[in-house]
């Protein structure tokens, strides 16, 4: 075993945690650490709960298929046993749904069916679900523009963006420049980790998502680029603030993970007053990844009821700018992509859509192969795109393929 594995299986044990293997804002990014940190984000930072109600789980039948040795693509194309492919991605827990039912469940490096995880990014696409609900009901119109419920955010970079801009990232905004941070960080995450307390804040950081959102510089026109940020996502979440009056941790709760049933309560990292980091700080099971997956396949519905507007789902998976996408570094990973209301859409042969955040987390799912997979991993490195971002790609469309024949 090499010698970060060793210290990676050691981390934060003992009592106390000897001083090489605690956690801590500078170290929790590297490979050693980044496991355990996304497996256990609430002792890093302030979290809210996401209670799963007190109706009954969902049930996910089971007909497990013995798929370790499918032969799928490797990193350079050349097809590996499933199972070695997944340990090559640094994938943490993996899990495949055909046609309703459990197929393949994998956990590794200490993970377990009621282990947490961060979600990464996948968090936007359930904050585009949230708000594809509120649309629904009448509560949001996503063609007015944010600061017709934020008014605080006129005159700022993203007040005169629509709520569909913002969720399909084409707001005419950029990054500020983070000086002192390790190459490994970027500026892809625009602060938020400064934020949470994951890194040190450094003078000039905006101290919560509020002065986030008011903060982020303007470049251009808003609807003429894809610009994938976390701006946007934070600034929908206050505009849904405003718009109903709550939490959203509670409209969660509420719209989404108790009509789903989910097996577990799910957690969200919070700012300095209490604001949910709805951009990346969604953490949960792998199986309840899953159930929402099954219910994208099912257009929304699930559990016997409509829980997202089937036209929303519909919208979803169907459209979004290609032109703009093809435009940007992206389009390296998914040459036939586009992105609507937090989805990358494939526009290929399995109608294939996915939920995807940092670090190798994913929901995918196929319509035409009656296919869902979820995804946790701990992939760290290179801000996306990052090198294992095409090789999850093509390993996605394989087993759609694969289930499809």
């Amino acid at each position: 075993m090499d010698s970060i594995s060793s210290l990676a299986d050691g981390v934060m044990q003992g009592f106390p945690p000897s001083l090489q293997t605690r956690i801590t804002p500078q170290n929790w990014h590297e490979p050693a650490f980044l496991r355990w940190s996304l497996m256990n984000r609430s002792l890093q930072v302030p979290t809210v709960s996401i209670w799963r109600g007190d109706g009954p789980v969902s049930v996910l039948p089971e007909a497990p298929q013995a798929l370790d040795t499918l032969p799928v693509p490797g990193l350079d194309g050349t097809p590996a046993p499933l199972q070695d492919v997944l340990a090559t991605l640094d994938v943490d827990a993996f899990l495949i749904m055909h046609r309703g039912r459990i197929v393949y469940e994998r956990y590794l490096h200490g993970m377990r069916p009621q282990t947490l995880h961060g979600t990464a990014s996948v968090s936007k696409s359930f904050m585009a679900m949230l708000a594809g609900i509120l649309q629904g009901q009448g509560v949001l119109d996503f063609q007015q523009e944010a600061q017709y419920y934020v008014p605080e955010m006129r005159g700022t970079a993203m007040g005169d963006a629509t709520l569909q801009q913002l969720l399909d990232m084409q707001a005419g905004i950029q990054r500020p420049v983070l000086a002192g941070r390790a190459n490994v960080m970027g500026q892809q995450d625009g602060g938020v980790y400064e934020i949470l307390g994951l890194l040190p804040l450094q003078e000039g950081t905006p101290a919560d998502f509020y002065e986030f959102v008011l903060r982020k510089p303007r470049a251009g026109s808003h609807g003429k680029q894809f610009y994938y940020d976390n701006g946007t996502i934070e600034a929908v979440a206050w505009a849904v603030r405003r718009a109903t009056g709550r939490t959203i941790a509670e409209l969660y709760s509420e719209l989404l993970f108790a009509p789903v049933g989910v097996q577990r309560d799910a957690y969200l990292t919070v700012d300095r007053l209490g604001a949910e980091f709805t951009a990346g700080g969604l953490t949960m099971t792998l199986r309840d990844m899953a159930r929402f997956g099954e219910m994208l396949r099912h257009g929304g519905h699930w559990n016997g009821r409509q829980i997202v507007p089937e036209a929303f789902v519909a919208d979803t998976r169907r459209n979004g700018d290609r032109a703009l996408f093809a435009a940007s570094p992206r389009h390296s990973v998914m040459p036939t992509g586009s992105y609507r209301n937090c989805f990358f859409n494939m526009h290929d042969d399995m109608s294939g859509f996915t939920a995807s955040g940092r670090y190798g987390q994913r929901i995918y799912v196929s319509p035409q192969a009656e296919l869902v997979v979820a995804q946790f991993s701990s992939a760290g490195g290179a801000p996306p795109p990052h090198p294992f971002d095409g090789p999850t790609v093509v390993l996605q469309h394989a087993l759609a393929t694969h289930f499809a024949g």
